[in-house]
Protein backbone atom coordinates (compact mmCIF):
# COMPACT_ATOMS: atom_id res chain seq x y z
CA UNK A 1 0.00 0.00 0.00
CA UNK A 2 1.60 3.16 -1.11
CA UNK A 3 2.11 6.20 1.86
CA UNK A 4 -0.38 8.65 1.29
CA UNK A 5 0.80 11.85 2.55
CA UNK A 6 -2.12 14.93 3.95
CA UNK A 7 -0.62 18.30 2.11
CA UNK A 8 -2.73 21.15 3.62
CA UNK A 9 -4.01 23.50 0.56
CA UNK A 10 -2.20 26.65 2.25
CA UNK A 11 1.23 25.09 1.45
CA UNK A 12 0.51 23.10 -1.82
CA UNK A 13 -0.89 27.15 -3.11
CA UNK A 14 1.95 29.17 -1.58
CA UNK A 15 5.95 29.89 -2.07
CA UNK A 16 6.06 28.34 1.65
CA UNK A 17 8.54 25.48 0.39
CA UNK A 18 9.57 27.43 -2.97
CA UNK A 19 11.37 26.03 -6.38
CA UNK A 20 14.31 28.46 -5.82
CA UNK A 21 16.26 29.53 -2.64
CA UNK A 22 15.30 33.22 -1.68
CA UNK A 23 17.39 35.58 -1.74
CA UNK A 24 14.85 37.48 0.81
CA UNK A 25 17.08 37.70 4.24
CA UNK A 26 14.96 34.97 6.94
CA UNK A 27 13.89 35.88 10.17
CA UNK A 28 13.64 33.50 12.77
CA UNK A 29 11.35 35.63 14.98
CA UNK A 30 9.73 37.97 12.28
CA UNK A 31 6.72 36.39 10.60
CA UNK A 32 7.33 37.83 6.81
CA UNK A 33 4.48 37.60 4.37
CA UNK A 34 4.39 34.21 2.04
CA UNK A 35 2.96 34.38 -1.68
CA UNK A 36 -0.12 32.87 -1.75
CA UNK A 37 -3.83 32.05 -3.97
CA UNK A 38 -5.72 34.67 -4.14
CA UNK A 39 -8.38 33.26 -6.14
CA UNK A 40 -8.59 30.71 -3.01
CA UNK A 41 -8.11 33.24 -0.15
CA UNK A 42 -4.98 31.77 1.58
CA UNK A 43 -2.86 34.27 3.52
CA UNK A 44 0.18 32.78 4.90
CA UNK A 45 3.16 34.46 7.05
CA UNK A 46 6.30 32.18 8.40
CA UNK A 47 9.08 33.14 10.71
CA UNK A 48 12.78 30.85 10.16
CA UNK A 49 14.36 29.97 7.46
CA UNK A 50 14.07 30.39 3.78
CA UNK A 51 12.33 26.40 3.28
CA UNK A 52 12.67 24.79 0.07
CA UNK A 53 11.08 21.82 -2.45
CA UNK A 54 13.42 19.90 -0.22
CA UNK A 55 12.07 20.76 2.74
CA UNK A 56 8.67 20.12 1.69
CA UNK A 57 9.26 16.23 1.12
CA UNK A 58 10.83 15.98 4.52
CA UNK A 59 7.94 17.58 6.32
CA UNK A 60 5.56 15.47 3.79
CA UNK A 61 7.57 12.14 4.71
CA UNK A 62 7.89 12.58 8.64
CA UNK A 63 4.38 13.73 9.65
CA UNK A 64 3.16 10.85 7.13
CA UNK A 65 5.20 7.48 8.83
CA UNK A 66 4.19 9.82 12.35
CA UNK A 67 0.97 10.06 11.76
CA UNK A 68 0.99 5.72 11.16
CA UNK A 69 2.83 5.36 13.98
CA UNK A 70 0.99 4.38 17.54
CA UNK A 71 4.50 6.05 19.19
CA UNK A 72 5.09 9.01 16.47
CA UNK A 73 7.98 7.65 16.14
CA UNK A 74 9.66 7.77 12.58
CA UNK A 75 13.62 5.41 11.55
CA UNK A 76 15.40 7.70 9.49
CA UNK A 77 15.75 5.17 7.17
CA UNK A 78 12.22 4.32 6.29
CA UNK A 79 12.14 8.82 5.89
CA UNK A 80 14.63 8.10 3.18
CA UNK A 81 13.42 5.53 1.03
CA UNK A 82 9.97 7.16 1.32
CA UNK A 83 11.57 10.42 -0.47
CA UNK A 84 13.67 8.45 -3.13
CA UNK A 85 17.03 8.77 -1.86
CA UNK A 86 19.09 6.31 -3.24
CA UNK A 87 21.80 6.34 -0.02
CA UNK A 88 21.01 5.69 3.29
CA UNK A 89 23.90 5.98 4.82
CA UNK A 90 25.09 8.27 7.49
CA UNK A 91 25.78 11.70 5.32
CA UNK A 92 21.96 11.04 4.08
CA UNK A 93 20.55 10.91 7.30
CA UNK A 94 22.80 13.95 8.62
CA UNK A 95 20.91 15.93 5.31
CA UNK A 96 17.38 15.14 6.24
CA UNK A 97 18.24 15.86 10.18
CA UNK A 98 19.69 19.35 8.85
CA UNK A 99 16.32 19.66 7.13
CA UNK A 100 14.19 18.96 9.96
CA UNK A 101 15.89 21.15 12.34
CA UNK A 102 15.23 24.16 9.51
CA UNK A 103 11.30 22.93 9.60
CA UNK A 104 11.74 22.99 13.53
CA UNK A 105 13.44 26.39 13.43
CA UNK A 106 9.91 27.79 11.53
CA UNK A 107 6.48 28.90 12.69
CA UNK A 108 4.29 29.42 10.32
CA UNK A 109 0.20 31.88 10.48
CA UNK A 110 -2.23 30.31 8.29
CA UNK A 111 -5.64 31.94 7.83
CA UNK A 112 -8.06 30.26 5.02
CA UNK A 113 -11.61 30.23 5.30
CA UNK A 114 -11.37 26.71 7.07
CA UNK A 115 -8.40 27.55 8.98
CA UNK A 116 -6.41 29.22 11.69
CA UNK A 117 -3.04 27.67 12.71
CA UNK A 118 -0.53 29.84 14.27
CA UNK A 119 2.52 27.23 15.55
CA UNK A 120 5.63 25.56 14.68
CA UNK A 121 5.84 23.60 11.50
CA UNK A 122 7.45 20.68 13.16
CA UNK A 123 8.61 19.32 16.79
CA UNK A 124 10.49 16.58 16.80
CA UNK A 125 13.13 14.92 19.25
CA UNK A 126 16.33 12.83 18.63
CA UNK A 127 15.79 9.22 19.38
CA UNK A 128 18.83 6.44 19.19
CA UNK A 129 19.37 3.96 16.77
CA UNK A 130 17.83 6.34 13.78
CA UNK A 131 14.69 7.01 15.27
CA UNK A 132 13.37 10.94 15.64
CA UNK A 133 9.92 11.18 17.48
CA UNK A 134 7.47 13.71 16.94
CA UNK A 135 5.22 16.19 18.62
CA UNK A 136 1.93 17.29 17.42
CA UNK A 137 1.80 20.86 18.18
CA UNK A 138 -1.69 21.91 19.06
CA UNK A 139 -3.75 22.29 16.11
CA UNK A 140 -1.33 20.61 13.32
CA UNK A 141 -3.72 17.73 13.63
CA UNK A 142 -6.68 19.36 12.66
CA UNK A 143 -4.72 21.39 9.74
CA UNK A 144 -3.41 18.03 8.01
CA UNK A 145 -7.48 16.69 8.78
CA UNK A 146 -9.38 19.46 6.36
CA UNK A 147 -8.76 21.45 3.44
CA UNK A 148 -5.56 19.27 2.25
CA UNK A 149 -5.09 17.33 -0.44
CA UNK A 150 -4.16 13.43 -0.36
CA UNK A 151 -1.22 12.09 -2.20
CA UNK A 152 0.80 9.22 -2.84
CA UNK A 153 4.26 9.90 -1.44
CA UNK A 154 6.28 8.07 -4.38
CA UNK A 155 4.61 10.81 -6.75
CA UNK A 156 6.90 13.57 -5.50
CA UNK A 157 9.94 10.56 -5.11
CA UNK A 158 9.51 9.75 -8.93
CA UNK A 159 9.95 13.24 -10.15
CA UNK A 160 13.36 13.17 -8.54
CA UNK A 161 15.13 16.19 -7.15
CA UNK A 162 13.66 18.64 -9.61
CA UNK A 163 11.81 21.44 -6.98
CA UNK A 164 9.43 22.81 -10.16
CA UNK A 165 8.03 19.83 -10.74
CA UNK A 166 7.29 18.32 -7.28
CA UNK A 167 5.99 21.69 -6.45
CA UNK A 168 3.47 21.77 -9.43
CA UNK A 169 2.63 18.14 -8.75
CA UNK A 170 0.84 19.56 -5.06
CA UNK A 171 -0.20 22.48 -6.58
CA UNK A 172 -2.16 20.83 -9.41
CA UNK A 173 -3.55 17.96 -7.35
CA UNK A 174 -5.21 20.48 -5.20
CA UNK A 175 -7.65 21.93 -8.14
CA UNK A 176 -10.67 20.67 -9.93
CA UNK A 177 -10.88 19.22 -13.66
CA UNK A 178 -9.64 22.58 -15.23
CA UNK A 179 -7.60 25.45 -14.25
CA UNK A 180 -6.38 28.31 -15.83
CA UNK A 181 -3.20 31.01 -14.38
CA UNK A 182 -1.25 33.48 -15.95
CA UNK A 183 2.43 32.60 -16.05
CA UNK A 184 3.57 35.57 -14.35
CA UNK A 185 1.38 34.54 -11.33
CA UNK A 186 2.59 31.05 -11.39
CA UNK A 187 6.01 32.27 -11.31
CA UNK A 188 5.37 34.39 -8.41
CA UNK A 189 3.54 31.86 -6.32
CA UNK A 190 6.07 28.97 -6.72
CA UNK A 191 8.70 31.30 -5.58
CA UNK A 192 10.72 31.37 -8.70
CA UNK A 193 13.19 33.34 -9.23
CA UNK A 194 13.79 33.23 -12.64
CA UNK A 195 12.65 35.90 -15.12
CA UNK A 196 9.73 35.44 -17.27
CA UNK A 197 11.97 34.31 -20.27
CA UNK A 198 14.01 31.46 -18.39
CA UNK A 199 10.56 30.52 -16.53
CA UNK A 200 8.19 29.35 -19.60
CA UNK A 201 10.86 26.63 -20.67
CA UNK A 202 11.61 25.24 -17.46
CA UNK A 203 7.66 25.41 -16.83
CA UNK A 204 6.97 23.34 -19.95
CA UNK A 205 9.68 20.54 -18.78
CA UNK A 206 8.44 20.30 -15.31
CA UNK A 207 4.89 19.98 -16.63
CA UNK A 208 5.96 17.51 -18.97
CA UNK A 209 8.02 15.80 -15.89
CA UNK A 210 4.55 15.66 -13.88
CA UNK A 211 2.51 14.37 -16.33
CA UNK A 212 4.40 11.64 -16.90
CA UNK A 213 4.19 10.54 -13.45
CA UNK A 214 1.10 11.85 -11.98
CA UNK A 215 -1.45 9.71 -13.14
CA UNK A 216 -4.83 12.35 -12.35
CA UNK A 217 -2.72 14.96 -14.84
CA UNK A 218 -4.08 14.48 -17.79
CA UNK A 219 -2.50 17.80 -20.10
CA UNK A 220 -2.08 21.24 -20.30
CA UNK A 221 -1.99 24.10 -22.78
CA UNK A 222 -0.24 27.51 -22.78
CA UNK A 223 -1.38 30.13 -24.82
CA UNK A 224 -1.10 34.45 -24.75
CA UNK A 225 0.65 33.53 -21.37
CA UNK A 226 -1.86 31.48 -19.64
CA UNK A 227 -1.49 27.72 -18.17
CA UNK A 228 -4.48 25.67 -18.86
CA UNK A 229 -4.19 22.19 -16.81
CA UNK A 230 -6.49 19.53 -17.49
CA UNK A 231 -6.89 17.10 -14.64
CA UNK A 232 -9.19 13.94 -13.12
CA UNK A 233 -10.26 13.78 -9.77
CA UNK A 234 -8.04 14.00 -6.32
CA UNK A 235 -8.92 12.95 -3.28
CA UNK A 236 -9.61 16.27 -1.07
CA UNK A 237 -10.41 16.89 2.62
CA UNK A 238 -12.82 19.49 3.39
CA UNK A 239 -14.94 18.68 5.97
CA UNK A 240 -18.53 19.38 6.82
CA UNK A 241 -19.33 21.39 10.13
CA UNK A 242 -20.73 18.42 12.06
CA UNK A 243 -17.48 16.60 11.01
CA UNK A 244 -14.87 19.11 11.50
CA UNK A 245 -16.14 19.78 15.09
CA UNK A 246 -15.83 15.72 15.55
CA UNK A 247 -12.39 16.06 14.23
CA UNK A 248 -11.41 18.74 16.13
CA UNK A 249 -12.50 17.11 19.26
CA UNK A 250 -10.58 14.05 18.66
CA UNK A 251 -7.34 16.47 17.98
CA UNK A 252 -8.22 18.07 21.10
CA UNK A 253 -7.84 14.97 23.20
CA UNK A 254 -4.73 13.74 21.38
CA UNK A 255 -2.94 17.19 22.22
CA UNK A 256 -4.01 16.94 25.78
CA UNK A 257 -2.70 13.11 26.00
CA UNK A 258 0.20 14.02 24.49
CA UNK A 259 1.26 17.00 26.61
CA UNK A 260 0.34 14.58 29.92
CA UNK A 261 2.72 12.62 28.45
CA UNK A 262 5.52 14.95 28.08
CA UNK A 263 4.92 16.20 31.91
CA UNK A 264 5.09 12.74 33.49
CA UNK A 265 8.33 11.85 31.06
CA UNK A 266 10.46 15.05 32.64
CA UNK A 267 9.01 14.30 36.07
CA UNK A 268 12.39 14.00 38.73
CA UNK A 269 11.61 11.26 40.71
Amino acid sequence: MPLIARIPFAFARSSLFAVSMQLVPASLTELRKISAAKDYPISLRQAGPNLTQAHASAWQVITTLAHKSPRDEVRLIDALRAVGVASIQTHAKRRLLCLLDDLASSSVEVRTRRQNYTGPLLEFSKLPRGLVSLSWPPGMRELLEDEAVCLPLDGRAALGAYPLATWLHDYIATHRRVYEIELSTLRDLCGSTLTAHHFKPRLVAALDRVKASAPFFTRYEIAQGVLTLHKQPTRVLLLNQQAKASKSAQAGQLDAAQRAARARATVCL
